[in-house]
């Protein structure tokens, strides 16, 4: 469905806390002029509901002017508020910081104050340097050359080569090298996602990748963003595709020892730490390190740390749930998970529509798997509800897992009129998307197989089934029947099976 002008000004409102709020009504009273009061009355009768409804805001504005022009005046409020907050979070955005020093600089230099602009500009430098800004780090050197050339007469040169043409040669060359890992980084996600649709070029672009000639040292990467991106890629490869936990486990903690041994980057860039912290304490989950796992995870959810924008809180909460549903699902260990899932279910609810698809997809996977596992029927169909609302070409292989789950607890309900269709419907959906293997084929058969016999010989299925598994293993992290745990279940309700399979779950 499409967003109206007037949802986006009820998610704008409802997206401010307290004290924007506050800040937004004593900008308003200082810029509005005329029907200012009115504006800031639209802004309370918005601020008071919990679903926009147009019809009772024309009646409570049924008094002023603005009612007959409320669509104006709705886009003109929506902009205040971005003014303002362009205003008030001006000192915590050191791109805002560097602008405004620029735009000052332009202002003192048009006024002929050189010196005093050039403050200004050497100011936006170091805030440059110190962020990795490099397109503004540029825009300082051709200032000062301009101010050495035309003001002072005095070019930075020796004679023979002019030095602050050679430091722009070096910014250019770091500009270079953070664009050129972001860019391999871009593609090894998006080859990723479309190896988990069934795409064989995708698939074997991946398999290459170690290979690369910007990933054979860590010296290549010469840029402070190129050094995260040349850990990242690798931690992410390891753990998806090399199937070595071990050494995702070293990049990730190289990453950690990055951030944490520098303050400034870890402020500067509160989303790639937290997605650092996310890696790592998904690679020690995988591990079993249940240690270092909670270490991570206490930054991780650490919500006090700084002063986190709404993008922030968001962030951090699908990541953390993520990364305690990876521990659970490796350990056995649910106890975590299962003690936050009333408030993770409040929360999700609130944000699942800022949380990225993969992301989304993922977490209501794992949740619907551990209520599954705890035979708490109506939490789990909560979150297989949800992951059902999602786009099923995201992250194919989950909701095929989710639809096995849902296939053994009609087996084990003995519902037999749901499996005959649902099995129908999964082997459709397991072609649509190139997921079929011997695996999957050895979980259908077992599916159908119970339901012609109506539920009477499942043990004999069972056994059956772990046969046909014990000689096959996943051929990639995205394994439905794996990330499902069926294959567990099969070999622990074997007869005489005392041991469990524990599956390979990867998000």
């Amino acid at each position: 469905m499409a967003r109206t002008a007037s949802d986006g000004l009820f998610r704008l409102i409802h997206s401010l806390n307290r004290t924007e709020k506050g800040y937004v009504k004593r900008y308003c009273s200082r810029h509005v002029v005329g029907d200012g009061n009115d504006y800031l009355r639209l802004f309370d009768i918005i601020d008071s509901q919990e679903q926009y409804n147009e019809a009772l805001v024309k009646s409570k504005l049924a008094d002023t002017a603005m009612a007959r022009r409320l669509s104006a005046v709705k886009n003109y409020l929506y902009q205040q508020i971005l003014e303002a907050m362009r205003s008030y979070h001006a000192s915590s955005s050191h791109e805002r910081q560097i602008v405004e020093l620029l735009e000052d600089a332009d202002f003192l230099w048009e006024k002929t104050l050189y010196d005093q602009a050039m403050r200004r500009v050497i100011r936006a430098r170091e805030l440059a340097i110190a962020h990795d800004e490099y397109p503004f780090w540029l825009k300082t050197l051709s200032w000062e050359k301009n101010y050495r050339h035309v003001v002072l007469d005095e070019p930075a040169t020796d004679g023979a080569e002019d030095a602050l043409s050679v430091e722009q040669r070096r910014v250019l060359e770091l500009l270079r090298n953070t664009i050129d890992y972001e860019n391999l980084g871009n593609t090894f996600h998006d080859n990723l996602i479309r190896s988990t649709k069934g795409d064989v070029a995708a698939r074997d672009w991946l398999k290459r990748l170690p290979t690369h000639d910007l990933l054979q040292s860590p010296a290549t990467a010469m840029a402070r963003p190129a050094k995260l991106n040349y850990h990242l890629i690798l931690s992410n490869w390891w753990s998806f595709v090399g199937n070595d936990p071990d050494r995702s486990v070293g990049h990730t903690q190289a990453l950690v020892d990055l951030m944490m041994s520098d303050d400034e980057l870890r402020n500067a860039r509160p989303d790639t730490f937290l997605g650092i912290l996310y890696n790592h304490a998904v690679a020690n989950a995988s591990e079993q390190r249940s240690q270092q796992f909670a270490a991570t995870m206490s930054l991780l959810w650490d919500e006090d740390h700084g002063h986190p924008s709404r993008n922030i809180e968001v962030k951090r909460y699908y990541r953390a749930v993520n990364a305690e549903c990876t521990y659970a699902l490796h350990t056995g260990d649910h106890s975590r998970i299962l003690d936050r899932m009333a408030f993770i279910r409040e929360k999700f609810d609130g944000c699942s529509e800022f949380i990225p698809p993969q992301s989304r997809v993922a977490l209501c996977f794992m949740c619907g798997r551990i209520a599954h596992e705890h035979r708490r029927n109506r939490e789990s169909d909560w979150w297989f509800r949800r992951l059902s609302m999602c786009d099923d070409s995201i992250r194919p292989d989950l909701h095929a897992a989710a639809r096995m789950l849902q296939l053994q607890r009609a087996m084990m309900d003995r519902d037999v009129d749901y499996v005959r269709p649902a099995v129908r419907t999964l082997r459709r959906f397991l072609q649509s998307y190139n997921l079929t293997s011997t695996r999957t084929d050895a979980i259908l058969s077992l599916f159908r197989r119970y339901a012609e016999s109506h539920g009477l010989s499942s043990a004999r299925l069972i056994a059956d089934t772990a046969r046909r598994l014990a000689g096959t293993s996943p051929s990639s992290s995205f394994d439905p029947v794996s990330n499902s745990g069926i294959d567990a279940w099969i070999l622990a309700s074997r007869p005489s099976t005392a041991k469990t399979l524990q599956p390979a779950f990867n998000i």
